[in-house]
This record gives C-alpha cells, sequence and structure tokens, in this order.
C-alpha cells in the first residue's frame, strides 16, 4: 500500500512540475461534486418535507429553485475542471516521454546492455504508450477524493441515525480492499511478464518500417516469420491480459455480492424504522438516498483504485528507470580544467594493464589479460580478424565498458577518475556503425548551433576529408536536412558519408583520436586512401586504426594482431612480416584474395570491351 500511495504522490506532484492546472484541478472538483451529489439526494427530501408540513406553493418551488440552481452551478464547476484533466492528459505522457528519453541518453552506455536496464527499459516503453493509464492516473484522483470525502460525510450523517449501517458498510470497505489487495499483487507479477513480449512485438515494428532491414525482409521473403513472431507475441499477451481481466471480474463479482447483502440489510432497516412511525417520510427518503449513495461512493472508490493500481505499477516502472544511476563509472568531480589542458599540449598516452572483460550473461571472456601502450602521438594498428575483441577494447578505451579486471590509464590517471564530459571531449571516433542526426549538416559536423560554428576550422576539415566539394554543392550547404525518411532531406552515398564522418571527427580536434572499422564497407584501395589522409590530418595526435584489412594499416608506428581476445603479435609491418608468423599468413592471404578480385575484374573488363 506504501509502494502503491507512493507511486500516485509521484504522478500528482509531476502533473504539478509540467502544469500546475493538471495538479491544482485534480483537488478542487472535490468539493462541487460532493455538494452536488447531496444536493440532488437533500431535493426529494425537502419535496415530501414540504408537502408534510403544508408549504406554500411559492415557498416550496422558491426552494426547489435555489436547490437545483446550486446543483447546476456546482456540475458546471466539476464538468468543467474535469473535462481539462481529460483533454490535456496526453501532455503528461509527453512529459513523461521527455524524462525517459533524457535519461536514456545520459546513462553509461553499459548500462543499456545489461539484460535488466533492457527489461525495465521495456517495460518503460510499453507504459508510455498506454496513455489511458495516464488518463486514468489524472481523472481518478478527483474521484477518489470525492468517493472519501462522501463516505466521510455521509456517514457521518447515517451515523446519527444507525451506527450498525456504518459497521456493515466498513466491512464492505475491508472485504473490498482485501480483493484488491490479492488483484493487485496478482497484476503486479502479470505486468512484469508483458515487458518481454512487448520488446518483441516493438522490434518487429521496427525492422518492418526500416529501410535497410526491408531490403533482406524482401529478398529473403522474412515477412510470413516476422508476421508469425508477432502474433505470437501478441497471443502471449493476451494470455497475460486475460488472466488480469478475470482476476478484476472475480474482484468486482465478490464486492457485488457483499454490498447487495450489506444494501439489502440497510433498506430493510430503514423501512421498518418508517413503518413504526421512528422516521418521518422526508427523513426515510434522504437516508434511503444517503445509503444508495454512500454504497456508491464505496463502488466508485474501489472501482478507482483497482482503477489505479495498474497505474500504479506503471508509475513505478517509470521511477525505476529514471532513478537508475547516470553516472555510476565516473568521477564527480574530474581531474579539473588544468589536467586537461596539460594533455591536449603533452598529448595523450595510453595504457592497458592487464584488462580483461567479459560481456554480461556469457562466461568466456572476449579480451583476456590485454597489456598495450600507445605513446602520444604515435600511430597504433589494432588488427585481427572478426569476433578477436577489437571493437570490445575500442568501448572501454572510450569508456564506454568498464574492465572486468585490469585497468585503463591515460597519462598515468584511472579513466575513472575523470568526469564523463572531460573524458568523451578528449576523444574522437569514427565507428563503423555512426549515426546521422535528422538535423542540419552543420549539427552534424560539429555538434553546435550556428554561430557557435568555428567556420575556418569546419572548412579544414572538410577539404581534409574531402567533403568539400559535396558540402559547397548542397544548396542549402551547411542549413541541408539530412535523413530523408524523417524530414525529406538529403541523402549521401556509402562513401560521401564516410567522408562527412571524416570531417566530423577531424573538427572536433580531440587529443586521442579512434578509426573503428568506419570504412568496412568500402575497397581496399579506398580505404588505405583514406587512412593515408587521417594519419596526415591528425598529425601530432594519439590514434588508434582498428581494420581487418592488414595492407590498409602499413604506414602505422605500430602494429598489434589481437586473437580469440589476445595480443598475439606485435611489430611494424616490416617486423611482422620478417617474423613469419600469423600477422603474414593473414597478409598473404588477403593480399592473394585481393588480387585475385582485381585479375577477375580486368578479364570483365577484357570481355566486355
Amino acid at each position: 500500500m506504501r509502494n502503491w500511495l507512493g507511486n500516485i504522490l509521484y504522478n500528482i506532484k509531476a502533473s504539478k512540475k509540467w502544469d500546475k492546472k493538471l495538479f491544482y484541478y485534480q483537488f478542487l472538483p472535490v468539493l462541487p461534486n460532493v455538494a452536488a451529489t447531496y444536493l440532488g439526494l437533500l431535493l426529494p427530501a425537502k419535496l415530501v418535507q414540504g408537502l408534510e408540513e403544508g408549504w406554500e406553493i411559492q415557498k416550496l418551488l422558491a426552494f426547489i429553485f435555489v436547490i437545483y440552481l446550486g446543483m447546476c452551478l456546482l456540475k458546471m464547476l466539476d464538468k468543467g475542471m474535469s473535462e481539462y484533466l481529460y483533454r490535456n492528459y496526453p501532455t503528461l505522457t509527453m512529459y513523461y516521454e521527455k524524462l525517459c528519453y533524457s535519461k536514456v541518453m545520459r546513462l553509461d552506455y553499459r548500462m543499456l546492455e545489461e539484460p535488466e536496464t533492457g527489461k525495465l527499459m521495456g517495460n518503460t516503453w510499453n507504459v508510455l504508450r498506454n496513455e489511458f493509464g495516464f488518463r486514468s492516473s489524472l481523472c481518478g484522483v478527483p474521484q477518489i477524493l470525492s468517493s472519501m470525502a462522501g463516505i466521510g460525510w455521509y456517514g457521518i450523517l447515517i451515523a446519527r441515525k444507525s451506527f450498525v449501517i456504518i459497521l456493515l458498510a466498513l466491512a464492505n470497505t475491508l472485504l473490498s480492499t482485501l480483493f484488491m489487495s490479492m488483484l493487485r499483487k496478482n497484476q503486479e507479477k502479470l505486468h512484469k511478464k508483458v515487458g518481454t513480449y512487448s520488446k518483441r512485438t516493438a522490434y518487429v515494428s521496427r525492422e518492418s518500417m526500416d529501410r535497410q532491414a526491408g531490403k533482406d525482409i524482401r529478398m529473403y521473403q522474412m515477412t510470413d516469420l516476422l508476421l508469425k513472431k508477432y502474433d505470437q507475441a501478441l497471443t502471449d499477451m493476451g494470455s497475460i491480459f486475460r488472466q488480469i481481466h478475470n482476476g478484476a471480474f472475480l474482484r468486482a463479482a465478490g464486492e457485488a455480492l457483499v454490498t447487495f447483502l450489506v444494501n439489502g440489510f440497510s433498506y430493510f432497516y430503514l423501512i421498518t424504522l418508517l413503518v413504526k412511525g421512528e422516521m418521518s417520510a422526508s427523513a426515510f427518503v434522504l437516508y434511503m438516498g444517503l445509503v444508495g449513495s454512500l454504497s456508491g461512493y464505496f463502488a466508485q472508490l474501489m472501482e478507482q483504485l483497482v482503477t489505479l493500481n495498474p497505474v500504479s505499477v506503471s508509475i513505478s516502472y517509470i521511477r525505476q528507470f529514471l532513478a537508475l544511476p547516470e553516472r555510476a563509472d565516473w568521477s564527480a568531480r574530474g581531474v579539473g580544467e588544468e589536467k586537461l589542458m596539460e594533455l591536449k599540449r603533452e598529448g595523450v598516452r595510453v595504457e592497458f594493464q592487464k584488462v580483461s572483460y567479459t560481456y554480461p550473461g556469457t562466461e568466456e571472456p572476449v579480451l583476456r589479460n590485454v597489456d598495450l601502450t600507445i605513446g602520444p602521438g604515435e600511430k597504433l594498428a589494432l588488427i585481427g580478424l572478426n569476433g578477436a575483441g577489437k571493437t570490445t577494447l575500442v568501448k572501454l578505451l572510450c569508456g564506454f565498458y568498464r574492465p572486468g579486471s585490469g585497468r585503463i590509464l591515460i597519462n598515468g590517471i584511472p579513466v575513472s577518475d575523470f568526469c564523463r564530459e572531460e573524458y568523451f571531449e578528449g576523444i574522437s571516433v569514427l565507428f563503423q556503425d555512426a549515426t546521422l542526426l535528422p538535423m542540419t549538416l552543420d549539427f552534424n559536423l560539429t555538434g553546435k548551433a550556428p554561430e557557435e560554428i568555428d567556420r575556418k576550422r569546419l572548412a579544414w576539415a572538410l577539404k581534409v576529408s574531402g567533403f568539400w566539394e559535396k558540402y559547397q554543392s548542397l544548396p542549402q550547404k551547411g542549413e541541408s536536412l539530412l535523413v530523408r525518411e524523417v524530414n525529406g532531406g538529403v541523402d549521401f552515398s556509402g562513401g560521401e558519408k564516410q567522408k562527412l564522418l571524416f570531417a566530423r571527427a577531424l573538427y572536433k580536434e580531440a587529443p586521442l583520436m579512434i578509426l573503428d572499422e568506419p570504412t568496412a564497407a568500402l575497397d581496399p584501395i579506398a580505404e588505405n586512401e583514406m587512412y593515408l589522409k587521417f594519419n596526415e590530418a591528425a598529425k601530432g595526435r594519439t590514434c588508434l586504426y582498428i581494420s581487418h584489412r592488414l595492407s590498409s594499416t602499413r604506414f602505422c608506428d605500430r602494429i598489434l594482431l589481437m586473437e580469440e581476445g589476445e595480443v598475439k603479435e606485435e611489430g611494424t609491418h616490416q617486423e611482422l612480416m620478417a617474423k613469419g608468423g600469423r600477422y603474414r599468413q593473414l597478409f598473404e592471404l588477403q593480399s592473394r584474395y585481393y588480387r585475385e578480385q582485381e585479375e577477375q575484374k580486368r578479364r570483365n573488363a577484357f570481355m566486355e570491351g
């Protein structure tokens, strides 16, 4: 009960932060609602009393008019505020969405890949898509408060005539609370299962509308399979919801039976008083109305408490998600501006000391006792076949993960001593799966507002990357919008996109630069040319090049070959070739493959000529 109340109060406070009217209109309708209902009971009772006592017709009509006018005004107030809650509840959903989207972008990256976080996120997104729950949360509060006020007021009036009726009503309430508690516990268990199936349906929905996935879905005729998976997830979700609804039905049936017995006794008791002459006809009419309304308020209270129960569960998911630690892996104070300037001035030295890492939920380490040093200004190539651990090492160096054992130092300082913003400011990365945002080209290149952009630095980065001509050819140049699917913006070829991302990395001017196989989709010659350009532009900076193509990194100061999460060989290209080890074997194998490809191209060209 404490958690339930805490979640509802949290939601009420959130409504105040977002829209003060949403907050106050949950409380203000209580008085006009209860007062209008009471006047509705008082009207027939006073009419009977007037007839009993022989009131003059003018007095009787005037009394009826005043009561009726008061009822109308109070109901208008109640209706107006309730209508505002009903019409504006979607904005509270958007407020929560904003909080959750902001939260997910601030979380430490490693948390996004943890199974428990993924499950919580699935439940949270499922909640945010259910606007009905937030409507119930806003419109239900004034009904609960009105019910409580009505029960209190009518209870006092009825207790003056018969305390037995109040005891029976109290017993009804206790039984209803018991039924509701049993239902709430059952719903909490069942709602946790919904998140898993919700993630599956969301995945199919997302992939079905993705342009890249669309080619594979059509070419390999995956439509029926995906729809089958979607239907199965819906079937499983439907089974859970049936259990939830069946529980709600049983609770409602039990409450209806108890209420029938309590009201039956109450009416029998009042009729007995009337027959014995111990109660006037007008009082009988009033108390019959009070008992019926008291029962109605009890029913409304239980109904709203049950309705708010899944809302409470929903709010608890949001609260849990928003309470996740954002910077658990980072220092709050950081190393300070002076130390950062020293890093930029003297260059970055990277040290991996016995670093191992195992992904959550797996047993086999991806990296095993990696010892690695990159000196200031050094160009280091990290090569190996797919699955060797190269990308995991990059994520560790970027601060996205923390080593399972060992440590990573930057100029002798543990990574965890930096604050997150300090550390990310010092690194520029070209990821193999980089993302462009549906915003202007200049924002994608710099991450800054137009007035904050260093135009000379941007022009230099564009020219060095080879993207300058394309940039200048666009009618709106840097103001061109990107991502065609979102806003009809411009689109680029694979090679142009790589040059754009290259320019973005250069513009940042970070002292540590990483290329994590960003050119995997390019041919070896184009990749080599891009790496050489990047090497020229990044003089004086510490650089790490990741590739599974050995020929593209011969220019580096050192080359490290990784296999099965370990550094197997180390040296320059010439030194490694002279050793005649695994590096030479892979290099010659790849060279032969590329030579055969070129020979095939020449043959095809000759045949076509």
